[in-house]
């Protein structure tokens, strides 16, 4: 390997990184105004992400209670056998919801923007 195939090399590796960089940064930044819930598919509350509080919903199992702070959301208390919607924790980007299925209950969070992402003729 002589001297341009490690400049080559270089110049690659710094064009990936440079690359790589704004894209990890604003990953997840961009987080949605609100936080929809959804029971067996049927929206039943809409929740703003700039407000905090405790909000219960029916689940299939019992009561679910969903807790909004700081601009994210999260299950606090569900009832299932393992727990795993509490254990998610606090969620606060659209591209990671929230999916409590024995209690069939979606947290998904979107932008309160109006604009229309995608048109379906």
């Amino acid at each position: 390997m002589n001297k341009a195939d490690k400049i080559l090399i270089l110049i690659i590796l710094l064009a990936a990184v440079c690359t790589y960089v704004p894209i990890y940064f604003s990953y997840g930044k961009e987080a949605g105004d609100i936080a929809v819930v959804r029971y067996r598919n049927e929206e039943v509350l809409r929740l703003d992400l700039h407000q905090n509080g405790i909000y219960h919903v029916k689940g299939t199992n019992g009561t679910v209670a969903i807790e909004v702070k700081d601009g994210a959301v999260a299950v606090i208390e569900e009832n299932s056998p393992y727990h795993l919607c509490s254990l998610q924790g606090f969620v606060s980007s659209g591209a990671e919801p929230i999916i409590c299925l024995p209690n069939e209950i979606v947290i998904s969070i979107e932008a309160d923007d109006g604009d229309v992402d995608v048109v379906m003729q």
